[in-house]
């Protein structure tokens, strides 16, 4: 898949990108499996809340049955994955709005999480990339991939 590219060949770093792709999220997800990535979606349209944002992210990324449904837990689980062992990550989020509109603070959040687990995946020699679709006004400063 052409947009993966850049984040399979290393030429872009680990961060935020926007994704400028109409791909289906199950064909772009498949792509990272066959070269040995792991992916993650979330559909952002069925996320206007904190517990519903750490819900949809914990059955996305399949966290262990003892996450606690909190931002500390979150940020444990997203930094081990351990039990999804991979080259790298992708976590794809479509349709930020709903969140990004509904609980600004807590996307912020969200974010701030993210931004630090991008980074400690990046000491491990480990890529772990956010792309964000469907974005509108509500992410700023966010390259596009």
């Amino acid at each position: 898949m052409k947009n993966l590219e850049p984040i399979l060949s290393g030429t872009r770093p680990p961060g935020i990108y926007r994704l400028a792709s109409r791909a289906k999220a199950e064909n772009i997800l498949t792509a990272l499996t066959t070269v040995g990535w792991r992916g993650f979606h979330l559909d952002g349209r069925k996320i206007e809340t904190k517990t519903e944002f750490l819900r949809a992210s914990a059955a996305s990324m399949d966290f262990p049955t003892y996450f606690g449904q909190n931002w500390d837990a979150f940020e444990e689980c997203i930094r081990d994955l351990s039990w999804a062992p991979a080259q790298g990550y992708v976590l794809l989020y479509d349709h930020v709005a709903p969140f990004a509109t509904h609980q600004p603070d807590e996307w912020k959040v969200a974010q701030a999480i993210l931004k630090e687990t991008i980074a400690e995946w990046r000491k491990l020699d480990k890529p772990f990339y956010l792309l964000l679709r469907n974005t509108g006004r509500y992410v700023s400063k966010v390259k596009s991939l």
